[in-house]
Order: structure tokens, then C-alpha cells, then sequence
């Protein structure tokens, strides 16, 4: 009898102890031991806790921080960056604090007493403002790094040293703002993290690009100020621009198309077998000054293409024509390291220097070799501006059949190579025959005499 009644006893206090531990263990009460924004949350129910949480948001959002940066001040205002998603701050929790059974409950209590746990809230930045005002405080505080260069004075070869610089760490400034939102935090020293140069001093150096192995210079009339400029404008796209081994060099590539906006202007080109000016002329100098260097060194030759007509400032089959998108001059660096172009306009003098390492190169000599001699033809034309009996001539000039040759000077190779056959085109002879009557006088004009190669076109 006494056991039936302890028993009953028993059952009856463990009814008692788990209503009581289940309604002190409720999913829908957060525990001791939580805290929102550094405030401890723990025994509000869930409508208490969306009360209290909108007081703690409004609060945040009202705040306004002062980001510095050495003597530079700017103002931040949290609620024009930043929006908090004040319902999924709550169900964070309350999931967190939510368990299938009562043991499950009761650990977490436990737990909760030794190990409290803090949530932020759900933050959404503005993100397009937030880069605005970002970008606008980088403006003055962004400092960029400075590359390590080659620099040639006086034909001596030297590296400049490269230079790191700075910019706003935008992931740890964001971090920095969170974390002031919910703490005493006014003010926040803006992070900044190193910019480091794509090229570095030691970089440069481990090129093992140190003495000059090849220079070709080619002369222009500095009066024909929109050709000279041409000139130095393509010159100066090419000037300190290396060349691994193995890469093919592309004239167009890297000086790019010549446009009025990028400052070419109207000069003397070939088109049609004729002398017009377009823009760009002249940029032919600069790509043969250039295939003439690569010629020194016996690079390989990918694509070249002869003027139609012959040019002054080469030797006949030397020459190397170019137009954007539609003809270039490529070489390939074969030599084995590194080569280092520099071009300069000095005066009327364009001159082209490859800079490589201490090696032994193929130099060669070159030969052109005039295969035929082409005379020009002879057009008869009438002229109504011309009276009977009254001529004029316009010169026509001679066209060339070239083969262009090379010959090892270093013992390397023996005996001569053909490097191209070239066809330069004679531009006719024209003759006009006047119409006009009434004319007593006849005579005999020659204009536009020429000799065999135009002098500054292309």
C-alpha cells in the first residue's frame, strides 16, 4: 500500500516538474544568456522582443559616425547607407532558441548560462550609395603605385625603383560599421590596404635585359609638321616596350589606330598608286624603322607587306607598310630572352634600339638587289584648259622589281638568305593635250618632275 502511494507521489511531483521545467523551457521565450546589439534580450516573448528590437533599430538608425583618415574628416549618416531587415533579426533567434524536445531545450539553457550568445542584425547596405560616397572619400585618399621603368640616359640603361600605393579596404570599413552600430563607437579610422605594382623592380632585373644589341635610324622633313607628329605620336606608343621571348610583336596592336581623336592628323599616304593626304600618314616610317631593327637581329619575320609605290627614307625592299585592320607588321622574338624596344625623335631623326642580354645574337647585313628596273607608262589625255598646240607633262616615275637579301656577319651562318621579293609599281607619265582654238602660241609644259622613290609620303 505505502509503495502505491510513493509511487503516485512520485508520478504526481514528476507531472508537477516537467509542466514546470516545459513552461520555463518555452520555444516562443527567449532565454537568459541572449543579447541583440549588445542588449540582453532574454525573457521577452516575441511581441516584447519585436518592441524592443524596433527601440534598438531606431536608435541605430539615428546614429551618425565620423570616418577620419590622417587630417581629413567626412560625415556618415547610417540611415542613408544602411537598412536593417528587422524580421529576419527576430527569426534568427527565435529559430536559433527553437528545439524538437525538452532535453534539447534544457542543454541550450545550460549552455546559454556559461557561453551567451550575441546576434547583429540583418543589415542591407545600400550598395550603389555606399560606393558613391566610398569612391568619393578614395578620391583623397587612393594613392597609385608607381611600376618600376626602364629609363635610358645618356645610352646608359637603368631601373627606377617601383613605388606601392594605397586604397580604401572597403570589406574591413564596412566590418568597422557594423560593428559601430550597435556599440559607443563615434568615430572610425578608415582601413586601407597596399596597391602593389604590376611591375617590380626586381622583376625588371630578372629580364637580364642590360646592353644595347641593335639601333636603325631613318630621317623625315620636320616641316611637314602633320607627318612629323604622326611619326611621334606612333613613336612614342612604342617606346620602352618589352618583348618576352616567344611573343609576336604586332605594330598595330601596340601602337594602336590612328585617329583625329587621338591626336593624327593629315599627312601624304599611298592609296590607289597615288600620293592623298589621310590621316595617319607617315606611321609607315615608324613601322619600317622598326622592321629594319628586327631585320639587324634576325628575328623571325611573321607578316610584312612593301609600299606600292617606293619610299624615300628606306632602301628599296627595307620598307614596311601598315593599316589598322587591314595590314601589320608582326615579329616574333626568337632570340631567347627578353628584348626591350626604345624608340626617340630627335630633331628629324626617328631612331628604333633593342635592348637585350648579354648574348650572342645573329647579326646580319643586308643587301637589296634591283632585279628590274620597271619604266613608267605613258598616258595621253585632252585637256580643255589648254589651247591647241599646247602641252603639259606630268613625269611619271620608275618602278622596281627588289629582292632583299641577308648574310651572316657573326660566323653563326654562312652565305646569303633571301629574306623578300618586292614589286614596287612606276606611276605613268601623263600628257596633256590642249582643246582650246584661237590660240597662235604652242608650247611645251613638264611639270610635277620626280625622281625614282617619293620623298616623305607614308
Amino acid at each position: 500500500m505505502k509503495k502505491k502511494i510513493a509511487l503516485v507521489c512520485f508520478s504526481i511531483l514528476l507531472c508537477i516538474t516537467i509542466t514546470i521545467l516545459n513552461e520555463y523551457l518555452r520555444n516562443d521565450i527567449i532565454p537568459s544568456g541572449v543579447f541583440f546589439c549588445g542588449v540582453d534580450v532574454g525573457g521577452l516573448s516575441r511581441e516584447e522582443a519585436e518592441n524592443k528590437f524596433k527601440e534598438i533599430i531606431e536608435n541605430i538608425m539615428k546614429k551618425t559616425l565620423l570616418l577620419t583618415f590622417e587630417n581629413k574628416r567626412w560625415i556618415f549618416r547610417i540611415n542613408e547607407h544602411i537598412d536593417i531587415d528587422e524580421k529576419k533579426s527576430i527569426d534568427n533567434i527565435f529559430t536559433y532558441i527553437k528545439k524538437d524536445n525538452l532535453l534539447q531545450r534544457y542543454f541550450l539553457y545550460q549552455r546559454l548560462k556559461n557561453s551567451p550568445v550575441y546576434f547583429e542584425p540583418v543589415i542591407i547596405f545600400n550598395e550603389d550609395y555606399l560606393k558613391t560616397t566610398f569612391d568619393d572619400i578614395n578620391k583623397e585618399i587612393m594613392v597609385e603605385p608607381v611600376d618600376a621603368s626602364f629609363k635610358l640616359e645618356n645610352e646608359i640603361l637603368t631601373i627606377t625603383n617601383d613605388i606601392n600605393g594605397r586604397t580604401i579596404d572597403e570589406m574591413e570599413l564596412k566590418r568597422e560599421i557594423v560593428k559601430a552600430l550597435y556599440t559607443d563607437t563615434k568615430t572610425i579610422l578608415i582601413p586601407t590596404k597596399e596597391l602593389r605594382s604590376n611591375n617590380s623592380k626586381e622583376k625588371l632585373q630578372s629580364m637580364g635585359i642590360e646592353v644595347k644589341i641593335a639601333e636603325y635610324s631613318t630621317e623625315f622633313n620636320k616641316a611637314l609638321k602633320g607627318r612629323t607628329e604622326n611619326i611621334k605620336l606612333a613613336a612614342k606608343k612604342l617606346n620602352y616596350h618589352i618583348i618576352p621571348h616567344g611573343q609576336v610583336f604586332s605594330f598595330n596592336e601596340v601602337v594602336g589606330e590612328r585617329t583625329k581623336e587621338k591626336g593624327y592628323e593629315e599627312a601624304a599616304v599611298f592609296i590607289n598608286n597615288e600620293v592623298v593626304n589621310d590621316i595617319g600618314g607617315g606611321v609607315c616610317q615608324v613601322s619600317s624603322t622598326i622592321y629594319n631593327l628586327a631585320l639587324l637581329i634576325d628575328l623571325e619575320i611573321i607578316e610584312r607587306t612593301n609600299h606600292s609605290l617606293p619610299v624615300s627614307y628606306v632602301p628599296l625592299g627595307r620598307d614596311a607598310t601598315v593599316n589598322y585592320n587591314n595590314i601589320d607588321l608582326k615579329f616574333k622574338n626568337n632570340t631567347g630572352g627578353y628584348l626591350l624596344l626604345i624608340t626617340e625623335v630627335i630633331d628629324d631623326t626617328l631612331t628604333a634600339k633593342f635592348f637585350g642580354s648579354k648574348k650572342q645574337y645573329n647579326y646580319i647585313e643586308l643587301f637589296s638587289e634591283t632585279i628590274k628596273t620597271i619604266s613608267p607608262p605613258v598616258n595621253i589625255q585632252k585637256d580643255n584648259n589648254l589651247y591647241k598646240g599646247e602641252v603639259k607633262i606630268k613625269q611619271g616615275s620608275n618602278g622596281y622589281q627588289v629582292k632583299l637579301w641577308k648574310e651572316y656577319i657573326n660566323n653563326r651562318e654562312r652565305g646569303k638568305k633571301l629574306i623578300s621579293e618586292d614589286v614596287y609599281n612606276p606611276t605613268p607619265t601623263i600628257i596633256y593635250v590642249g582643246e582650246k582654238t584661237d590660240n597662235h602660241n604652242s608650247e611645251v609644259e613638264i611639270v610635277d618632275k620626280t625622281t625614282s622613290s617619293f620623298e616623305d609620303n607614308e
